[in-house]
């Protein structure tokens, strides 16, 4: 009679084998999460930006007569500006410089180096009581980190809205 001979040690190398892959696998995973991850920061800091285009953009559209006339196209005060509107009436003009001056501390707050500008333009032959006053903000910010995590050299981001009031 022949007897068979066992083979041992074939299923062990089998799993050790399907362990490497799967572990490559894995380290993949970890990759492309990280990859997410770091582009998840540059998405939140220009959703910060467009939420603080929104915010000036609201104080304008509350303060409409000073829009038109172009107040809020200057740089905004480095200090609060006197008087401060936040507990006593102020004129429009007033008003918005309390408004750039807010809406400067928000954006130095939320976004890393950031500055942003406004501009209104009142198309030729339209009367300033019309609906057509056209507003420009633009939002620029350091995005440095987050593009020197992702290896690419593009350090400084921005976002542009136009809108009409």
């Amino acid at each position: 009679m022949k007897r068979q001979r066992r083979v041992s040690g074939f299923s062990l190398l089998e799993v050790l084998v399907t362990v490497v892959i799967l572990s490559l696998g894995m380290l993949g995973v970890a990759g492309v999460l990280l990859l997410v991850h770091k582009n998840n920061a540059s998405s939140y800091m220009e959703q910060q930006a467009v939420q603080q285009a929104y915010d000036i953009l609201d104080r304008m559209r509350a303060n409409r007569s000073a829009a038109i006339n172009g107040d809020y196209d200057q740089s905004p005060p480095t200090s609060v500006p006197s008087p401060s509107c936040a507990g006593s009436t102020c004129t429009p003009k007033q008003m918005a410089l309390y408004d750039l001056w807010q809406w400067n501390s928000d954006l130095t707050a939320n976004l890393p180096a950031a500055s942003g500008s406004i501009a209104t333009t009142v198309p030729a032959g339209v009367s300033s009581a019309n609906q057509n006053t056209q507003v420009t903000v633009r939002i620029s910010w350091s995005d440095a980190p987050t593009q020197q995590a992702l290896k690419q050299t593009v350090a400084r981001a921005s976002y542009t809205l136009q809108t009409v009031l």
